[in-house]
């Protein structure tokens, strides 16, 4: 695995498990520090659960230097799909301006994981 991806999947790691701390913060103390919109409780648990959980794969994959590329596919639609919602809701005013900033740091790493997909490219594309 090439440096500077297994550093970018640390510091990938490192945002979904303060993002993960953001949703269940709400939760463990009743205060909304980021100005999210007011949810149920089974929805931040599971929402934060499930960026706990692709923050440890991103650590897991760096670890051992072994990237899976079809999860690296789905984490890179995940994160385009984030910024993309977090910007949406910031401008009908359901978001901070803090909370969709955010946003910023997830299509960036969208970014470096499509160009690590297309970089390390092993099977033949229609773009090709």
């Amino acid at each position: 695995m090439v440096k500077w991806f297994r550093y970018c999947l640390y510091a990938a790691a490192f945002m979904n498990v303060m993002g993960s701390l953001a949703f269940i913060f709400p939760l463990v103390t009743q205060s909304n520090p980021l100005s999210m919109p007011e949810a149920h409780p089974l929805y931040l648990g599971t929402l934060s659960s499930w960026i706990l959980i692709f923050g440890i794969a991103y650590a897991w994959m760096a670890f051992m230097q072994k990237p899976e590329r079809l999860f690296i596919a789905v984490a890179a639609a995940c994160k385009v799909a984030i910024a993309i919602l977090f910007f949406v809701f910031w401008l009908a005013g359901d978001l901070s301006f803090l909370a969709a900033s955010v946003g910023l740091g997830d299509l960036s790493f969208a970014i470096a994981f499509i160009y690590w997909l297309r970089q390390f490219n092993r099977y033949p594309s229609i773009l090709d």
